[in-house]
This record gives C-alpha cells, structure tokens and sequence, in this order.
C-alpha cells in the first residue's frame, strides 16, 4: 500500500518537476492592475503632446504611489520635452519598483514592467517613444 501511494505521490509531481529533478517556478509577474490608459498619460504621448501627459501623470495617485507604469511614461513625456535626466532618474526607479507587472506597449507587445524600464533607459538618447498602456 505504502508502495503505491508513493508511486501516487510520484505521478502527481511530476508536472511540476523537470527531467533533473528542479522545481519550476511560476513567473515573477502579474498582469497589470486595469487602469484607463489616459491615467498613465498614454493618449497624450502617442499624440506627441508631452505637457499635456506630465500634466495628467503628475495629477495623478499613480506617479506619487510609484507605480511602474506611471513612472515610465512619465519619463517618456520628460525625454520627450528634453529632460533626459528625470527620465533616467524615473526609469530606474521603475527598473528596481518592488512592484513588478506584466505591461502592454503600443506595438501590443506584453513584457515584463522591470524590463520595459530598461529598455526605455537603454533607448534613452534615441527618438524612440516608449509608452505603455
């Protein structure tokens, strides 16, 4: 009896076990919490008005809360006005956030919110709009 209910034990952890015996780990990040886009300032940057998003994101809980989302796109409308050291300055700290999520770029893109701040800092001197929605 003993016998089987280990072989039980056995088939049951399988799924979670691979050929070498690890534990697979479930992904660091959730989904990001729904918030309409014009709260992180998104409309404004996809229509190339910069103020008008530093105005909205600046207003809002989320910036002063820390969220990654609110901090990204900040930076985006500030290196978009040429303040290219508060986008830095935001970007890391969204970078390193305890709060990590899952976030959607305007291509449709899902990445990782940790990651999305590096890739806006590495794009830092670029043309390139990063906003997140």
């Amino acid at each position: 009896m003993s016998t089987s209910l280990f072989l039980a034990a056995a088939l049951v952890a399988q799924p979670f076990l691979t050929s070498a015996a690890v534990m697979v780990t479930p992904p660091l990040t959730v989904p990001a919490p729904a918030l309409p886009s014009g709260d992180v300032g998104y409309h404004e940057i996809m229509a190339g008005r910069p103020l008008a998003a530093i105005n909205r994101i600046e207003g809002s809980e989320l910036a002063r809360q820390g969220d990654p989302l609110a901090l990204i796109n900040l930076g985006t409308a500030y290196k978009m006005v040429g303040r290219k050291d508060d986008a830095a300055r935001l970007y890391r700290t969204a970078a390193g956030s305890d709060d990590r999520y899952d976030v959607q770029l305007a291509n449709g893109r899902w990445i990782d919110s940790r990651r999305a701040a590096t890739l806006a800092m590495a794009r830092l001197g670029s043309d390139e709009v990063l906003a997140l929605r």
